[in-house]
């Protein structure tokens, strides 16, 4: 019934829309705080485009906690769940990109660069869309040498969640939980050479695991 359902066009936008509005709603009911707020406005709007990264865990508060004064696109397939997301995360005014990180995946990263030359900003989960969790492509750094735009490690941490079972074991923020956003340091990658991708992957899993970790902390941890 779904299944046929989402391959409409209809049935597919409306099941898109649905989602997103449930998110919204619980999202709105989370007691959200950005670290290190001003720092993170200033660096915002001094930026022309960045490449936005998270793990695929933390994907559902993302659209919701991105600064809605900066465009931001996400590349999603053409297939019925990629076009049912499209209309989910257009809830929160995410634009798409077309293109397929399995199928064609230099099509999809000349779609994002495209996006990144007009200054805007592009979403990616480095580890989506299949996982494994928490290991990172080579797809944001080939991106980010070939545009010459900074990746910027994001996360986001709530004091009580629920996990899926999915490979990614997503994030599900409780209602009325605290949470906190964190606008991490820029990477800029356009100076190095093929050579160096596979050490400037592994830096930023180890970036992207090293900011999870302490954002899940503030909630682990008495206070000082």
């Amino acid at each position: 019934m779904i299944k046929k359902l989402i391959r409409s066009p209809f049935g597919n936008a409306l099941v898109g829309w649905t989602i997103g509005s449930i998110i919204a709603l619980l999202m709105v009911t989370v007691r959200w705080r950005t670290v290190d707020q001003e720092k993170s406005d200033q660096f915002m709007a001094s930026q022309n485009g960045i490449i936005m990264v998270f793990w695929h865990e933390r994907v559902m508060a993302m659209p919701w906690l991105w600064p809605s004064a900066y465009a931001l696109h996400a590349l999603q397939s053409p297939h019925p769940d990629g076009r049912m997301m499209s209309h989910a995360i257009g809830c929160f005014g995410v634009k798409t990109v077309w293109g397929s990180s399995n199928r064609n995946p230099l099509s999809g990263l000349r779609g994002l660069k495209r996006v990144l030359d007009l200054g805007e900003s592009v979403a990616i989960t480095p580890d989506g869309p299949r996982g494994p969790a928490r290991k990172s492509a080579l797809g944001p750094v080939a991106i980010a040498q070939m545009a010459g735009k900074p990746i910027v490690p994001m996360c986001w941490s709530v004091d009580r969640y629920w996990r899926a079972t999915g490979w990614d074991r997503l994030i599900i923020p409780k209602p009325f939980a605290r949470g906190r956003f964190i606008i991490g340091d820029p990477i800029y990658l356009d100076n190095i050479s093929k050579d160096q991708l596979e050490t400037a992957r592994q830096q930023l899993e180890d970036a992207l695991n090293a900011q999870a970790d302490a954002i899940d902390r503030l909630f682990t941890e008495p206070p000082q």
